[in-house]
């Protein structure tokens, strides 16, 4: 498996929220951070860099230093129009970028290898496009995006489209698929109740962690201690591994596709590549 291209990330945040009684949704308190924080911090890992789809006036977000990209087409038509902002901001603004990944602002849980299994789904179905999966149900909001569909998504959006997932399945959509246990990395906001069960889900409970110092070691040797390390965790118990071999940052994530383990987070600095690792299955 080979690392992903330069990807953008756009945050997808101009809904209504009429079930949540209107305003921001994206800047209500999951523990200490706002949804828009945790979804920001997740994936900014990922991408080369972010942008927010946001209608209103913009200093509301000020603080996370993010470029906020209004609608191009008017009366709120929905999530397509915040994809079609996006992908012709970026095409003018980042003109050697050709991929944009869009997640909702209400769903802050995702998976910290969601880019690059996205491009992998893509490029092993033979197809242009690719949205997450779990539980059975596809998630066509949280995808990945060509920036060279900008004007047939246009002509879409114009002529009445509405719909995401009819105007993906039309192009050609693969689908990555993740475990939804011990918890949905794409459980998503829409109600009070939604936002006190994700607020119950982000504490964790009593789960253990771990780390994992393989700072040194060359490829195999850190897929084979995380490995053996992962069969002695108890399910929802997280694990913090670090490598130094630049090979980790591919073959963990095999590993964690393999045993079917989530990866919460991956970033580097320097030469130290961290994985946030989160052991699946039901909790006990």
């Amino acid at each position: 498996m080979s690392l992903p291209p330069p990807t953008l990330g756009v945050i997808l945040a101009g809904g209504l929220a009429r079930r949540m009684g209107g305003g921001d949704k994206s800047l209500l308190g999951l523990g200490e951070r706002t949804l828009l924080d945790e979804v920001a911090g997740r994936l900014s890992l990922q991408c080369e860099g972010l942008i927010l789809n946001a209608n209103g006036d913009p200093s509301r977000f000020g603080s996370l230093g993010l470029p906020v990209v209004p609608d191009t087409v008017p009366d709120h038509p929905g999530p397509l129009a915040g994809i079609l902002a996006a992908l012709e901001w970026a095409a003018v603004q980042r003109t050697g970028i050709e991929w944009l990944v869009s997640v909702p602002a209400d769903t802050p849980f995702i998976p910290g290898d969601l880019v690059l299994r996205l491009h992998e789904a893509r490029r092993e179905a033979g197809q242009p496009l690719a949205c997450a999966a779990s539980a059975g149900q596809a998630h066509f909001a949280v995808a990945l995006w060509p920036v060279r569909l900008r004007h047939d998504l246009r002509r879409a959006l114009e002529e009445g489209g509405r719909s995401m997932g009819q105007w993906l399945q039309r192009h050609g959509c693969a689908e990555a698929a993740w475990p939804a246990e011990p918890r949905d990395p794409f459980f998503n906001i829409n109600t009070p109740d939604d936002l006190a069960r994700a607020r119950n889900l982000a504490q964790g409970g009593a789960h253990a962690m771990t780390e994992l110092d393989l700072s040194g070691l060359k490829c195999p040797l850190p897929v084979l201690r995380t490995r053996k390390r992962l069969v002695t965790l108890r399910p929802g118990d997280r694990m913090r591994v670090i490598c130094t071999d630049p090979l980790a940052g591919i073959d963990v994530p095999n590993l964690l596709r393999e045993t079917g383990d989530i990866l919460e987070e991956q970033h580097q600095e320097d030469a130290r590549i961290t994985f946030l690792i989160r052991k699946a299955g039901p909790a006990p």
